[in-house]
Parts: structure tokens; C-alpha cells; sequence
């Protein structure tokens, strides 16, 4: 299987934690299963993973014996012995998740189970990156000593920004928002300061794999994930598995509708509001945000009128070319945003290209129950690739 993380800035190897150590790609399943599902048995996970019960009770007595799994209660009813339920035990680990961009920091704390257990969101603006990094490195001590959580239990950290990457290249290719945070090499400066593995990923990207890994109530196979920020972007999963492209940039819709032009945005909806109100909250608060234009509503459906085509026009060309299941309508603009453009993605009726016809996909608004679902997700990375992840 190829790691998700390919693409990412290469960053010196830390000392493998020992969490992941002869963890190989079948025991990763098994416990990502149970991460997904609560509980299971035995003969459920020979099920799900294609292989002999036999082969499942040696992996599952090697994970109890190391304390990752932990049997259950015993499952009475149908025929043959009862079935024990097995779990995965909830402090064994944690992974932490971070997402920066100009506006705002939010930094995410799950537990091995992918219970969020502690986050912290801090406004900005983060104008340098060495703020973003000496913030990260504060908060993070304060979060995991505020959970109780020994800073050696800590398997990660995946930090999400506004990002692009540069194939063969240790750069990255930051955003505009964030472009005076260019340096040499990023992931290293982290790396060095936390003191733990990092990973940094797409903001697109986490979001998409937070709902595979921990959302995905209908467990889609196949689905996009329409990031609607300060830009535009998208992540896409195919058969289960991030799907990045030959150079690491897959999903990069916005291209099709690019920052000289008006697009479903949050940079231009503030724009739009300041030209039309006079005003905008400062920063990018939902909560402000939302009772702000709860007080606009006006301004916010003439700017509709305008986006919703446009996101229709995205959402209708992701979906003739990659027919996903699903289209999640996902990014940092307010939810009940989201929710008036997801309106636009019926093709029947807002037919985006007259005549043009698709298989209409199911749009969803994110299930992830995070007030930050790109920091979850950049935490979940960390636990769904516990492999890979130092």
C-alpha cells in the first residue's frame, strides 16, 4: 500500500513510537475497524479483513498483550458460543491535531479511540510562521497537561494549513493568505520543536480524511470533499484511500475558478459583505459570523444567488469526472452557508451546464461533531496511518 504522506516535506525520522512498532498493514485494519465501530468480534473482523479466524486470534492476542485491544463484554444470542467484543483501549495513545492559517489556530487532541478529548482555538491573525510554531508548541504542552495525557503517549501531531506541495522539493506552496510564512523547511522547524513526528498535510485533505477515517456514517467508498475556505479546494477518496495524483495536488478546483474572479469563498464573501454592508467581524469566528449574517440575511441571499452556480458548476465537474457516491460540502465558511449552497448541488434542478447530465450524487454537510473538522482530521491522520506516521 502506498503512504498517503508521499507527497509530504521530507522532515528528519524520529525514533519510531513504540505504539506502531511490528504494527504491519492487516493489524492496522483490524484496529481501524474497531476505531470505526466501537466493538467487534472476532469472527467480524476475519470478516471484514478477508483472512481465517485463526490468523485473527493470533493478531488480537499479540494487540491484548500489548495493551492496544482490550476484551468486552460476551454477545449472547444466534447459534454457536457467544462472541466476545473487542475494543480498543483508549489511553494506550493520542494524536494531536493542528490546523493553522492566517485567521485562526486550533489545535485538536484524540484519543486512540478518535475521541476528541481536549481543543483549543486561538484567533489571530499568525502573520509569521515562527508565531504559528512558538503558539503550537505552548498550547500543545498546555492541552495534553489540561487532559492529563504524558507527553510520551503522544504518537503525532498533523498540522494542516492552506497548502500545496512541491514534488521532490522540501518547500511548500503556501497559499496567499499565508505565503509570509515561507521558509526553508517547515516540517523540520516542527518537527524540532515539538518533539514529536509531524505530518503536514492539504487543509482540504485532513477534512476529507477525518470523515473517512471517523465520520462517513454511510460509509461511503468513493467520495469528494468540496473545502470551501479563504480559497478552494478539495479532497478526494477513492476505494478508501486518499487519492493525491501523480504530483500530490489532486483536487485543486479552485484552479477552475481562480482569485480574479468572484467564487463561493469566504475571502469573497467578506468582500462582498464589506462593499454591502459597510462592515465585517473581525476575523473569521463562525459564531460571529453566523449572527452576522443572521442580521444580513439579505446581503447573504443576493450573494448566494451568485455562488450557488458557481459551486453547482465545481460540484458538476468533480462529479463527471470522478462519479463519487457522495460530495461533501465541507470548509471553514459557516455552516448555514454550506448548508444554502448544498441547495445548488440538486444538477436537476440548478442545471449548472445546460443539457449536461451526471449521476447525481448524495450531498452531505460534514458529520465529524468538531468544532474544527480540518484539526480532527489532521489528528485522525495520525491514528489511521499509525504505520507510517513517524
Amino acid at each position: 500500500m502506498t503512504s498517503p504522506f508521499k507527497y509530504l516535506e521530507e522532515v528528519p525520522v524520529l525514533k519510531q513510537h513504540p505504539l506502531s512498532v511490528g504494527i504491519g498493514d492487516t493489524q492496522a485494519a483490524v484496529i481501524n475497524h474497531l476505531r470505526r465501530k466501537g466493538a467487534a468480534s472476532r469472527a467480524e473482523i476475519a470478516e471484514f479483513c478477508g483472512v481465517t479466524p485463526a490468523a485473527v486470534s493470533m493478531m488480537v492476542r499479540d494487540l491484548i498483550k500489548r495493551g492496544i485491544i482490550i476484551e468486552g463484554a460476551r454477545r449472547h444470542g444466534g447459534r454457536g458460543a457467544p462472541h466476545i467484543d473487542l475494543m480498543l483501549q483508549s489511553n494506550v495513545g493520542y494524536a494531536l491535531g493542528v490546523h493553522a492559517n492566517h485567521y485562526s489556530l486550533t489545535l485538536t487532541l484524540l484519543d486512540f479511540c478518535g475521541k476528541r478529548i481536549g481543543e483549543h482555538r486561538l484567533e489571530g491573525p499568525y502573520k509569521t510562521f515562527y508565531d504559528i510554531q512558538t503558539t503550537i508548541d505552548g498550547v500543545k504542552t498546555s492541552l495534553l497537561a489540561s487532559c492529563d495525557v504524558d507527553e510520551s503517549l503522544l504518537l503525532g501531531a498533523g498540522i494542516a494549513m492552506p497548502t500545496r506541495f512541491r514534488h521532490g522539493a522540501t518547500g511548500l506552496d503556501l497559499a496567499e493568505e499565508v505565503i509570509s510564512w515561507a521558509g526553508s523547511d517547515l516540517a523540520s522547524s516542527l518537527n524540532a520543536k515539538l518533539g514529536c513526528a509531524v505530518l503536514i498535510e492539504n487543509d482540504a485533505n485532513a477534512a476529507a480524511m477525518g470523515e473517512l477515517a471517523l465520520g462517513n456514517a454511510a460509509e461511503h467508498d468513493n467520495f469528494a470533499y468540496l473545502y470551501l475556505s479563504e480559497g478552494i479546494g478539495s479532497g478526494i477518496i477513492i476505494d478508501k484511500e486518499l487519492y493525491r495524483g501523480s504530483l500530490g495536488n489532486a483536487g485543486e478546483v479552485g484552479a477552475l475558478r481562480s482569485r480574479g474572479l468572484s467564487r463561493p469563498s469566504f475571502e469573497d464573501l467578506a468582500d462582498w459583505c464589506n462593499e454591502h454592508v459597510g462592515y465585517i467581524p473581525k476575523g473569521r469566528s463562525c459564531e460571529q459570523w453566523a449572527v452576522y449574517l443572521e442580521d444580513n440575511m439579505t446581503v447573504l441571499n443576493a450573494w448566494l444567488e451568485r455562488a450557488g452556480p458557481q459551486t453547482a458548476r465545481l460540484a458538476f465537474m468533480i462529479a463527471a469526472v470522478l462519479a463519487p457516491s457522495a460530495i461533501f460540502i465541507g470548509g471553514t465558511l459557516p455552516r448555514l452557508v454550506r448548508e444554502r449552497l448544498a441547495q445548488w448541488l440538486d444538477f436537476d434542478w440548478s442545471k449548472p451546464f445546460e443539457g449536461g447530465r451526471v449521476l447525481q450524487p448524495t450531498i452531505l454537510i460534514p458529520e465529524i461533531a468538531a468544532a474544527d473538522t480540518v484539526a480532527f482530521g489532521a489528528a485522525a491522520m495520525i491514528l489511521h496511518n499509525l504505520p507510517n506516521s513517524s
